[in-house]
């Protein structure tokens, strides 16, 4: 199974999801994981209008404004099939204790939560109106919440750029921490940087710090539109090419780490 762990809705949705389906299909991938990152109430609806059509095909993860929301929102989008969480914009630090009851009630229901990571896009619009820093986004935030819940899935967007090497670390320290390669890392970093990131993948001593290789600590997605999945696709290759990566952990980060994650094998 290959599952596209990181994909936006757009407001458009009807129109969108038959030209995903079809992309996808040729492709070859089976899910795809879908998320939203505007308005909760209006992205969340559509998230879960996209599901009751294409729940077959989609996975949803309902956004929610740490900072502002507590774990009443985690309860609606469980009650609503939501199937994880995706986090975006804190108003607060990602392991600021406001958070923490988020995180409790998302570990309760089993709700894998997708954590934007990194730099986000400005937007004169709506900045000055938002209170946005990227500094509350850093992947070193992870660390406590992995402690705290360690039943808890947490799937670090963008491999945290620019901050990679606190990503790396992070996976390598924590079981229940993935990262994804989406956003502009491989095009701004190479696969020989992605290897010396993922540098325990050659160490006996540390390999297994975390109990798990570092290849099943990376997940696919891709985190752009249609056309240009394919393009991800290959990026993620280049990687497995340079490092001589074996069948099994390819089939794992394409796929078959998201189903354990997602509880979709069998």
């Amino acid at each position: 199974m290959v599952i596209d762990i990181h994909h936006h809705l757009p407001r458009e949705w009807r129109e969108y999801m038959p030209r995903l389906r079809e992309r996808c299909e040729a492709l070859g991938i089976d899910r795809v994981v879908l998320c939203t990152s505007g308005p909760p109430a209006a992205g969340n609806l559509h998230l879960y209008e996209a599901l009751q059509e294409h729940g077959d095909f989609m996975l949803a993860l309902g956004y929610v404004r740490l900072g502002e929301e507590g774990p009443k929102a985690v309860d609606e989008l469980h009650a609503m099939g939501f199937h994880g969480l995706k986090v975006i914009r804190p108003t607060v630090d990602y392991d600021d204790d406001v958070c923490m009851p988020v995180y409790e009630r998302a570990a309760l229901l089993d709700m894998p939560i997708l954590f934007h990571l990194g730099i986000v896009a400005a937007s004169r619009a709506s900045d000055p109106f938002r209170d946005v820093s990227i500094d509350r986004m850093r992947p070193a935030h992870l660390d406590r919440i992995a402690r705290k819940f360690p039943s808890l899935s947490l799937i670090g967007a963008h491999l945290g750029n620019p901050w990679y090497d606190e990503a790396g670390e992070l996976a390598r320290m924590h079981p229940n921490v993935y990262f994804d390669l989406t956003g502009s890392t491989m095009k701004k970093k190479s696969p020989q940087f992605l290897s010396e990131v993922f540098w325990w993948a050659d160490n006996e001593q540390y390999g297994m710090m975390g109990d798990k290789h570092p290849y099943e600590k990376i997940v696919f997605g891709t985190d752009v539109s249609v056309d240009l999945m394919e393009d991800v696709m290959d990026d993620y290759r280049a990687f497995f090419h340079h490092v001589e990566m074996s069948f099994e952990h390819r089939s794992l980060i394409m796929g078959g780490t998201a189903a354990k994650i997602f509880g979709l094998e069998g």
